[in-house]
């Protein structure tokens, strides 16, 4: 849920801050995981240092060659230019099997270390992602709040006037695309080192789906409201799944009931009934 949550966390940069919804954000969550274990490996190192770095360079640089071309697109041109091009990545994952096991995945990621400490028992690396999730969730509030950030909300409301107050929209675009699929690749790293696999699955466009229909049950534009969503998908997807055969039409109910009648999401909707308690 952690993992998920940090991804859907980095979609809602673009989502709810910016106003760019992507289809295609698990291109560099997967590349994120593809490059910690392949780091790893390469160096003979489990340092966590390394790994995350990794992640985050190699998820950076491909947000930046997609998005170069992809946010001079908008609306649903956008939104396809993201889908084609993380086909394209997944694609590459596939055929590229000397590098990263192909349709077999990429087994045995070894689970990092860092100053002394070993993340091999299950517990510590949940104390792991756990503080990185708290890191991540600080950073994107600090973004949020920061005039970057106001921006971004600028940007997602009124391109045209932004334009006309001086700023470069289109750099201003790529820098939330950016930094968006940087923190997607941390994410991805902490699933390799979760699950010590990593598989094409990971850059898929069901990975994507996730991570965004995370952010819409949740609420876009909200700080905790990917964290929420995440929970839930995951619980339906992970948890449910084990107990009825049918959790992914479940899945879709729920998704249809927000889209329909509560478009704030989770914690929309308990802002609004909290107001109207109080009212």
């Amino acid at each position: 849920m952690l993992v998920v949550a940090i991804l859907a966390l980095s979609l809602d940069l673009l989502i709810g801050s910016a106003g760019m919804p992507s289809l295609g954000h698990a291109a560099y969550f997967g590349a994120g995981a593809y490059a910690a274990a392949i780091a790893g490996q390469r160096f003979g190192s489990d340092d966590l240092l390394l790994g995350l770095g990794a992640a985050v360079l190699v998820s950076a640089v491909l947000a930046l060659a997609i998005g170069a071309v992809a946010v001079r697109a908008a609306g649903i041109f956008f939104l396809m230019l993201t889908l084609a091009f993380a086909q394209m990545v997944f694609a590459i994952a596939f055929q590229a099997a000397d590098i990263t096991g192909g349709s077999n995945g990429f087994p045995g990621v070894r689970r990092p270390t860092f100053v002394g400490l070993n993340f091999n028992d299950a517990t510590a690396l949940f104390h792991l992602v756990a503080v990185v999730f708290l890191v991540v969730l600080l950073l994107v509030w600090r973004i949020r709040s920061s005039t970057y950030g106001r921006a971004l909300v600028g940007l997602r409301e009124n391109e045209r006037r932004m334009r006309a107050l001086g700023y470069d929209t289109t750099r201003l675009k790529l820098s939330a695309f950016v930094l968006a699929g940087a923190i997607a690749g941390v994410g991805g790293a902490l699933q390799a080192y979760s699950i010590q696999f990593v598989s094409t699955n990971d850059v898929g466009v069901a990975r994507s789906v996730e991570a965004f229909v995370s952010v819409l049950i949740g609420g876009a534009s909200t700080l905790l409201g990917p964290v929420f969503g995440a929970v839930v998908v995951v619980f339906i997807e992970r948890v449910l799944d084990s107990y009825v055969p049918f959790a992914d039409t479940v899945l879709g109910l729920v998704f249809i009931v927000f889209v329909l009648a509560a478009r704030q999401g989770i914690v929309g909707l308990a802002r609004v009934t909290y107001a109207r308690v109080r009212a």
